[in-house]
Formats: structure tokens, sequence, C-alpha cells
């Protein structure tokens, strides 16, 4: 990334906030690679950092909200020439102000710009679903896929997600274990899936 992306930062105004592709804040997990937002947190690194690119702008990342899986909100901080910075010294419980350096270089952190996620689709909630229930670990316990949709999810917060939930608790793949749904997301069980709901019928 070119530092020279932001030497329009003088007389540039920041926004509040900015809604951006939901893939942008993925940490890696649920089938998803990790997105360029979540690759930029620098809370823990600084003063040196990582940066993420917005309208032209070098960004870093200075800690997250999450409320779901992939879903969630970045307090983000613009990186400005030092010369073009003529704001406080400091800012109280944000990292507006500081000198930080990236590839070698030395700039302040502008004013504080939150980056919130889109909603996923109803089909990208749906396959997110099966994969936490997949891969979840411990925290995907249940021994089928309805009683983890259930017990853990009955509350989505999202629009597109409570859809999503609603479709797939009326759908056929309730009574399938985690192995099972593992290889159904393989495309391993879709003929065993078929054949059962034919004997049903």
């Amino acid at each position: 990334m070119n530092a020279e992306l932001i030497t329009e930062s003088e007389t540039r105004v920041w926004p509040e906030k900015v809604t951006v592709d939901w893939r942008r804040f993925s940490c890696g997990l649920w089938r998803v690679p990790e997105g360029d937002i979540s690759e930029a947190y620098s809370a823990s690194s600084m003063p040196k950092v990582t940066v993420f690119t917005h309208e032209g702008c070098l960004f870093t990342n200075g800690g997250s909200c999450s409320s779901q899986a992939v879903m969630c909100s970045v307090d983000a901080y613009p990186l400005m020439a030092p010369a073009n910075y003529h704001g406080l010294e400091s800012v109280p419980y944000s990292y507006e102000g500081r000198t930080v350096q990236y590839r070698g270089k030395d700039f302040r952190l502008g004013p504080k710009v939150i980056f919130t996620s889109t909603d996923l689709s109803v089909e990208e909630w749906r396959h997110l679903f099966r994969v936490l229930y997949a891969d979840g670990g411990y925290f995907a316990r249940q021994a089928s896929y309805g009683l983890f949709l259930s017990d853990d999810l009955r509350n989505a917060q999202s629009p597109n997600g409570q859809v999503a939930l609603n479709l797939e608790l009326a759908g056929e793949l309730l009574g399938l274990s985690k192995d099972d749904m593992k290889r159904f997301l393989e495309g391993g069980v879709k003929t065993e899936l078929k054949l059962q709901l034919d004997f049903a019928l």
C-alpha cells in the first residue's frame, strides 16, 4: 500500500460511520478468508500499525465489537501525515492523535471512524449456520443441527439472519449430526439425504 494515498487528508471531512461488505471483517474462521479490516487490527502492536484502505485513504483497526459470528463494527483511525494533523494531542478512550509507524514512517491517527458490516444475504446466513454447526467444536455440542438452531441461534439479530433461521428450522437438515453436516457441506451427504426423504414419502 502506498502512503501517498493519504495526501488529501488535510482537508478531508471524516464520516462518523461507514458500512462496508461483511467479508472485510472476517477473522478467518467459518470457511471465510480473513478480511483486510480484520487483518489491520493494531491495538496490541502500536505504535507499529497494519492498515486497510477505504476511498483512497489508509486506516488502522483500533478494536472491534462483535455480536455475531461475522457481523461487527470496528473503531478505525485514518493515518495522516504529521503536518496535516491539527486535532487534539490525545482524546480520552480513543487512539486519535497518537503517533504511529507504518512502513518506517511516522503518522498521526485522525478522528475515529466506525466501520460496520453489511448484513449477510439470507443464503449466506443459511450457509454460515451450517458451517457454525459443523465446525463449531464444543460451542456446537448439540446432537443434531435442529437442536443447535433451537438452542444457540434462536435470537438471530439481523433481519436476514432471522429469515434464514426460520427457513433452516423448516428445512430438511434438522436431523443431521455434526459429522453428517461436514459431509453435507463437502457434497457427500446429499444422496443419502435424498434417499431418506424418498423413503419417508
